[in-house]
């Protein structure tokens, strides 16, 4: 069995399954998933996006764990117990170091571990070592870019189930028939008081540089799709008056969001999962791809920032 401890939203949720497909794939197991939802069911908050979204996605078949805690707690043997208990024992030893400094040691032991069934994919893992066993537990943030090696397998199945809305077909025919370009911003809880000073990278300058480069660029039948979660901040702090830029509200499902922004040919990303995995899903091969060159604030060096993209100072 290949249990899988989920945790966070849409992208984090789609990097937890991304990782297990990853190891489904390289060892050819063939058998159920089963996904630990209960750090995000526990908090029953459905309305501020607490729920599971990979059931509106043609996903593999995957079942819930129907236990309370952890798996890394209940399903361990004996043998992953000690590993994980020396895995845990240096995280703490690390816990007065920078973020980077944590990110660095991740990788410390972790082929060792995944000898035994257990991958815990934290900040800083940047591959992992597939091997069969009995059991395999997944657990971390698992936001790794080692499922570039499955992105077209990942491309055929993390397509939404349901059809285009009638609201969206004209807006997903216009996104289709130009030169479209993704604006991803954004907002919400990455600004609150409590996020702000971590996650509040993306000013309204570097979106208006990110556009201007595209301008300068000067694509055939170029449109700007801005995808936002406040719309009504992009319209008054952006100041995109062409009218080539169409302002779209993420007030409809969120697999109707991401099917699309990946329709988009080309990207203006923020620091979110969600808006690095709808250039992910893009499927257009000359894909340009423009991104904050930091994704926090406080030195962690991400590996989810491509080589090849364009990178911008927010």
């Amino acid at each position: 069995m290949l249990y899988v401890e989920m945790d966070g939203r849409c992208g984090n949720q789609l990097f937890h399954y991304a990782v297990a497909r990853y190891i489904q794939l390289a060892i050819g197991n063939k058998e159920k998933i089963c996904l630990n939802f209960n750090k995000i069911f526990e908090k029953k908050d459905e309305n501020n996006g607490w729920i599971d979204y990979l059931k509106d996605f043609k996903t593999v078949p995957y079942s819930y764990y129907s236990k309370s805690g952890t798996i890394l707690k209940n399903e361990s043997n004996f043998i992953q117990k000690i590993a994980i208990g020396l895995k845990a024992i240096q995280i703490k030893s690390l816990t007065k170091k920078s973020r980077q400094e944590q990110a660095d040691k991740a990788e410390v032991g972790q082929r060792t571990l995944n000898k035994l069934g257990v991958y815990w994919v934290r900040e800083g893992v940047n591959q992992i070592y597939p091997y069969k066993n009995n059991k395999i537990l997944v657990s971390g943030i698992c936001e790794s870019n080692f499922i570039y090696e499955i992105q077209e397998q990942l491309q055929k199945e993390l397509i939404p189930v349901t059809p285009v809305s009638s609201l969206n077909k004209s807006l997903l025919e216009k996104i289709d028939n130009c030169n479209s370009v993704c604006i991803s911003v954004r907002r919400g809880d990455f600004f609150n008081n409590k996020n702000a000073k971590k996650y509040g990278v993306c000013s309204p300058e570097y979106y208006i540089r990110a556009k201007k480069y595209f301008d300068k660029k000067r694509l055939e039948n170029t449109v700007y799709f801005c995808f936002s979660d406040d719309i009504e901040w992009c319209k008054e702090n952006l100041k995109f008056t062409d009218k080539n830029v169409i302002f779209v509200s993420q007030e409809m499902p969120v697999y109707e969001t991401l099917r699309l922004m990946s329709r988009c040919k080309h990207f203006i990303l923020s620091n979110s999962t969600f808006s690095w995995w709808g250039q992910f899903l893009s499927e257009y091969k000359d894909k340009i791809v423009v991104s904050p060159a930091r994704w926090n604030n406080d030195g962690y060096d991400t590996n989810l920032i491509d080589k090849n993209w364009i990178l911008i100072d927010a």
